[in-house]
């Protein structure tokens, strides 16, 4: 079988996962994100497996982020609107939609866990993403471990350490417990000067410490690439740990409480959080979304508004 991912270093290796690392990979030219086959990806694509989103080229601010539909468009007409507007278009859980990403899913993280020893993976995830020139994403922390792989185009990725003051260990008990939104970050622009930062062009791909926050930054091109999305035992150890401080947090005087995922301690605290979830999860509903554009290719901007409305995600 062709290796999808050219070959690395020991040292990338011991870093996979604990630093942020770049890496080479062998899909820009894949025939799965090709434009025919990414307009027929947009038009297969459910509701709920979308975000289209923009926001204005010239801030970082995470509240200037706003949420569209495609309003019924063919999937080439939302690549043109793409093309010439300001659209960062989001397909998530393309795996579920299309069974050949999913196969090329598995096909990586098979190939990955080869060349790492020990690593074992799950809850695998491939989201697609599409935008245009100078498109820019917010200052954000993912829950997931989370690598980005770049297509077509060119764009710039900074990222930042996994602990306070980049990511308060408050704010990431928050986002573990989904009472927050992972754009709620004190991001400052003197942290800059503590991030890594790599131009990931095709073939390139990039992976960083799980929750580390980073924000992107398109160059004047569209940008075609994918995200992967994976859990360990230590993700789930150390997630269970945020999420169980998190509702300790209001009984405890409110102090940061130990994130070590051993002991006694440990055990009781990975028994908290998984009974709070399961409970959580038999009333969860749905998120409201509010839209407040509709993809346009005829709009100078790629979109255009329409009256407010409200979806469920």
């Amino acid at each position: 079988m062709t290796a999808l991912l050219d070959p690395w270093s020991d040292a990338d290796t011991a870093d996979f996962g604990r630093r942020p690392t770049p890496f080479r990979h062998r899909l820009a030219g894949h025939e799965l994100f090709s434009d025919a086959a990414l307009a027929q990806l947009i038009e297969a694509s459910p509701q709920d497996h979308m975000h289209v989103n923009t926001m204005p080229r010239d801030t970082d601010d995470p509240h200037g982020w706003r949420e569209g539909a495609l309003g019924g468009l063919a999937g080439e007409k939302v690549l043109e609107a793409v093309a010439r507007g300001n659209i960062w278009l989001h397909l998530q859980r393309v795996h579920e939609t299309i069974p050949a990403y999913g196969d090329l899913l598995d096909a990586l993280f098979d190939e990955i866990e080869t060349r790492i020893p020990g690593l074992h993976t799950y809850k695998r995830s491939m989201s697609v993403l599409v935008s245009s020139p100078r498109m820019n994403v917010a200052y954000h922390s993912d829950v997931p471990g989370q690598s980005l792989w770049q297509i077509r185009g060119h764009k710039r990725v900074w990222i930042y350490p996994d602990h306070a003051p980049f990511l308060p260990q408050k704010t990431r008990e928050a986002i573990a417990l989904q009472r927050t939104m992972d754009t709620d970050l004190p991001y400052d622009a003197a942290f800059d000067a503590e991030a890594v930062s790599y131009r990931l062009e095709p073939g390139d791909w990039a992976h960083w410490p799980r929750n580390a926050p980073h924000r992107v930054v398109n160059e004047d091109c569209v940008n075609v690439s994918f995200t992967t999305e994976h859990w360990t035992a230590d993700h789930r150890n150390a997630y269970a740990m945020d999420y169980a401080n998190g509702l300790l947090r209001p009984f405890l005087g409110d102090r940061d409480l130990p994130r070590d995922p051993q002991g006694p301690a440990f055990l009781a605290k990975l028994a908290l959080a998984g009974a709070h979830k399961t409970v959580r999860n038999v009333f969860a509903r749905k998120m409201p979304l509010t839209i407040d554009f509709h993809v346009d290719p005829g709009a100078a901007e790629g979109f255009s508004d329409v009256t407010p409305y409200r979806i469920y995600k």
